[in-house]
């Protein structure tokens, strides 16, 4: 393959893309073959982070649904199965923004339940609010 570079170590392609320990970069700027150590990623997303769970009229989806879904697939809507994230591989940013909106869904779930029992108390102490 035609490429430039200082070794089998380091390989920079004709588009400019790099590999490290990789001449295979699959279309990426950077391919490291091995582990990577920073003191800091930022990620920049093009996507809307997840504040809009917390907006009216965000469609929950209810208790029985989810668990019903999580019987049938094995996993959480919306997010990655373990086949795809073997065969894909994880990209970080989209699932930190998958992951804060499951743990908005599940804020979301927590305030609701706590007012049901609150309700529930209420009406066995025999007074309402």
């Amino acid at each position: 393959s035609m490429h430039t570079g200082f070794s089998d170590f380091m390989v920079i392609k004709p588009d400019g893309n790099v590999g490290l320990g990789t001449d295979k970069t699959y279309g990426y700027r950077l391919a490291v073959n091995g582990a990577i150590i920073t003191e800091e990623v930022t990620v920049k997303l093009q996507q809307d982070w997840p504040d809009y769970v917390f907006r009216e009229g965000y469609d929950l989806l209810p208790l029985k649904k989810l668990g019903n879904f999580v019987n049938d697939h094995g996993h959480l809507p919306g997010i990655p199965t373990a086949g795809e994230i073997s065969e894909k591989g994880l990209n970080i940013g989209e699932m930190e923004s998958l992951l804060l909106r499951k743990i908005e869904e599940l804020t979301l779930y927590i305030i609701r339940q706590d007012e049901k029992i609150e309700a529930m108390q209420a009406r066995l102490e025999g007074r309402s609010f």
